[in-house]
């Protein structure tokens, strides 16, 4: 056996050490007890709230939710897969434990800096540029909205498409076992968006694989690399099977799967998203140029970019009247990009010198890597510009398979930003190891032409630019509309200057980053030429371009992932204390829902999902409802108050309200909530699901059920009996039971939402058919007599991707094994 080549590793052992010290440098308040406060964890701990007490109580996490919206699939929001033996507990070994987001940035660094060590990339050109991967401006931003699954994600990636390249490379036996193991940590991370990014990637550079096989005639490793990266593939989509294929099953129900009320006005179409609501978050053209200068349009909506001694905009505010300054503060924007309306948490900046490098090494790069990564860019660029590139998006969301499913075109650009880290390190490695300097140095004065020309268009653009958003133009049109001429007079003046200053502020960040790039691009370029012309030691080239690359990116993310987004760990747990309407509330230990309109109807069902920490709410939060309860939410409760047979049936006992004096929530109790369940005196059967939705509005819930006229032949004649009941014994999530008692054939209303993909209904053990009632919730014809009625969840879906995944996650860990094994006997001396 050879002896272990000690020096050879130190590299990597470097690596591990330098990438765990800047996780906890930049983390450090992490290390000091405090808890990263992100809106959306504490939006989704709110949602996921009833499954873990439903856990406390069962031993098991459950498939259902009473949470929110009535009711919805819990795998949606907790995970669920009881996989004793999945590999998954690798990723888990992998983040050490570490406090958020520590682990996560050291994850995402090990990924980068695996794939550059496939790629025979010098070690310590990849320990920059996994950090430069790493921190990309995109990452901390969306840690700090809490955007966790999306990073994990994010941070596997770069593993996946090295595990792949290890398989072309005809190192078929680990390339195989990799890919396997890291698409399935991949899917784990449940961000199907990212995800479906990262197979946009695989596709661009296995076909640029395929065509070098075809030319060389190479058809064996074409086909051997071609099944194992399939089958790799296969396993690792199989041991997410619980998530994938109740997700494929759950996603047909949901607004990304239509409406069948669907018109013009709506978000969605009969079989997805609309044209309008898939292309919305989409940026200019010119706005990916923010890879490059990072506020080139105006950084963040939400941040005071400018400083506030040299904002124009804000000396603007300090000289008009208070009363109107309290007004027009609220349009302060700097952001003015092409995510209108909405805005944006900050820019997908990847770095000066990266892009600088990734540009020179589109020229002195192999072309091997060059044709398909520039196409891969190119074409997600196009994929970013969403509605201002109508054309091609609206065919791309008829042709592409699936991506109609999707919204936020500008997410996609985490694919180019990638791409351009990766390129950088190929760009300075080729840099680094070219023995023929002076052919190099005719390719890198090529390179400069292609970052000068990238430069021509950032200028061309601050030279023609108006500096302006839809919210300034909202801005000036309200002042334009006011009828009182003298009103219009006095404020219009201020408020002109306010806008005028506000570009003025704009155009100041453009000229100013414009400048920034320009002198770390200066250092790289002075440091490439030092390295051509063998001035320097490689080895100082390289930590003189990271530590620059480092600096620059840091100083940017300081905006966005600092101190100031750390709370101590008292403050954030009072986001979860109950206030005293909740507690008022609680005292009540019955089985019923609450609607929260504290902060207007809007937020109860699109942001409200911290009532369903303490109560079973009415409204949530969540990104894919089912279409059928977005359909009462659009057609019945945005009506609120005119919408109480809709808030009846679904068993809203408990309003909370704000107090008109004091805006301090209060409760008001709803005394005509109609229970878990009801016998109806009679049925009435309406012409599709549109008549039903119209009925809903002027219906009395309590006497009558509202049913398609296909269902008529589904049940028989009903004889209301006054003495007849029915009553829940008990509700957990997954199962529930009601006894009922009646002289006569009743048909009982559930007020538990509608969705036939899983529940099943039993009379007495033996199974009855469950009608779509009230448009939302489960009817049931039940024979006279005293019966047991009982619901239970059990999607097929589950239970299939549970076998699934058992089974490809013993398959993989085989193949590690064997990897592992194959290795070692490599390392055995003849």
């Amino acid at each position: 056996m050879n002896r272990i080549n000690w020096k050879a590793l130190m590299p990597h052992a470097l690596a591990v050490v330098i990438f765990l010290l800047v996780a906890l440098i930049y983390c450090k308040p992490a290390l000091e007890g405090k808890v990263l406060q992100q809106h959306d964890v504490t939006q989704w701990k709110g949602m996921a709230q009833n499954s873990f007490q439903a856990k406390e109580r069962t031993g098991h996490f459950p498939l259902w939710t009473n949470g929110m919206f009535g009711g919805m699939p819990a795998y949606q929001i907790t995970g669920i897969s009881e996989n004793p033996v999945s590999v998954g507990y690798l990723g888990d070994i992998i983040l050490l434990g570490f406090p958020k987001p520590v682990g996560v940035f050291f994850l995402a660094c090990l990924c980068f800096y695996f794939l550059t060590q496939v790629l025979s990339i010098n070690a310590y050109i990849g320990i920059f540029s996994a950090l430069a991967y790493t921190y990309a401006t995109y990452n901390p931003i969306i840690l700090a909205a809490g955007h966790d699954t999306k990073m994990n994600a994010i941070a596997y990636l770069p593993a996946v498409i090295g595990a792949l390249i290890l398989i072309y490379n005809k190192k078929y036996i680990a390339g195989t076992a990799l890919t396997a193991l890291f698409t399935a940590l991949l899917l784990g991370a449940n961000h199907l968006q990212i995800t479906y990014y990262g197979f946009l990637i695989i596709l661009f550079m296995s076909v640029a694989f395929a065509i070098t096989c075809i030319k060389a005639k190479d058809w064996k490793h074409l086909g051997k690399s071609a099944g194992l990266a399939i089958m790799a593939a296969l396993l690792g989509i199989l041991v997410n099977a619980v998530t994938l294929f109740t997700t494929y099953e759950y996603a047909k129900k949901t607004i990304r799967g239509g409406s069948v009320l669907a018109d013009s006005t709506t978000n969605v179409t009969k079989t997805g998203l609309s044209k309008d609501y898939a292309l919305s978050y989409s940026v200019y053209k010119t706005e990916p140029l923010v890879m490059m200068f990072p506020r080139f349009y105006g950084g963040s909506s939400g941040q005071l970019e400018v400083a506030q001694e040299k904002s124009q905009a804000i000396a603007a505010l300090q000289q008009m009247p208070q009363e109107l300054a309290q007004q027009v503060q609220r349009y302060m924007q700097f952001y003015w990009g092409g995510i209108d309306g909405v805005g944006t948490s900050g820019p997908p900046y990847a770095g000066a010198i990266v892009c600088f490098l990734a540009l020179i090494g589109m020229v002195i790069v192999d072309k091997k890597y060059t044709y398909w990564m520039g196409a891969a860019i190119v074409f997600t660029l196009m994929l970013s510009w969403g509605k201002y590139l109508e054309g091609f998006n609206v065919a791309m969301l008829k042709y592409l398979p699936v991506y109609d499913k999707f919204r936020a075109p500008s997410m996609i650009l985490v694919v180019p930003t990638f791409l351009l880290c990766m390129l950088a390190a190929l760009s300075l490695n080729t840099i680094i190891n070219t023995e023929n300097k002076t052919l190099l140095w005719e390719k890198y004065k090529k390179g400069l032409i292609v970052v000068a020309a990238v430069f021509g268009i950032a200028v061309l653009v601050y030279l023609t630019a108006d500096f302006s958003n839809s919210s300034d133009k909202t801005l000036l049109g309200l002042i334009s509309n006011i009828s009182d001429a003298t009103q219009r007079a006095q404020i219009e003046a201020p408020v002109k200057s306010f806008v005028d200053g506000l570009r003025e502020d704009r155009k100041s960040l453009v000229l100013g980053d414009l400048l920034r790039t320009l002198l770390f691009c200066a250092v790289a370029g002075v440091a490439v030429f030092a390295a051509i012309k063998q001035k320097i030691n490689s080895l100082i080239i390289i930590a003189v371009i990271g530590l620059f690359a480092m600096i620059d990116v840091f100083g940017i993310n300081a905006k966005y992932l600092n101190a100031d987004n750390y709370q101590d760990a008292t403050e954030y747990a009072n986001n979860f204390a109950p206030s005293a309407a909740d507690q008022e509330i609680l005292k009540d230990t019955g089985y019923y829902r609450v609607l929260n309109l504290t902060q207007g109807i809007s937020d109860a069902f699109n942001g409200g999902a911290l009532t369903a920490y303490f109560h079973k709410s009415v409204g949530g939060y969540h990104p894919a409802k089912l279409s059928i309860y977005q359909d009462l939410i659009e057609n019945q409760l945005y009506k609120f108050p005119n919408c109480m047979p809709s808030l009846n049936m679904l068993n809203t006992k408990y309003l909370i309200m704000p107090d008109p004096q004091t805006g301090q929530a209060t409760v008001q109790q709803n005394p005509n909530a109609l229970g878990a369940a009801w016998l109806v005196k009679s049925v009435e059967f309406k012409d599709g699901p549109a008549a039903i939705m119209q009925s809903l509005s002027s219906f009395n819930p309590a006497e009558t059920a509202l049913l398609d006229q296909k269902d008529k032949t589904r049940i028989g004649p009903i004889q209301f009996d006054s003495t007849a009941s029915i009553q829940l014994l008990n509700n957990e999530n997954d199962a529930a039971r009601y006894q009922y008692k009646s002289s006569s054939n009743q048909f009982a209303v559930f007020s538990e939402v509608f969705y036939d993909a899983g529940w099943k209904a039993y009379i007495d053990g033996k199974e009855s058919a469950i009608l779509q009632t009230n448009y939302v919730l489960r009817g049931m014809e039940i024979p006279a007599g005293n019966h047991t009625i009982e619901f239970k969840f059990e999607p097929a879906s589950y239970a299939i991707g549970s076998k699934a995944a058992v089974g490809s996650s013993i398959i993989i860990w085989l193949l590690l094994l064997g990897a592992i094994i194959n290795g070692f006997k490599k390392t055995k001396t003849v």
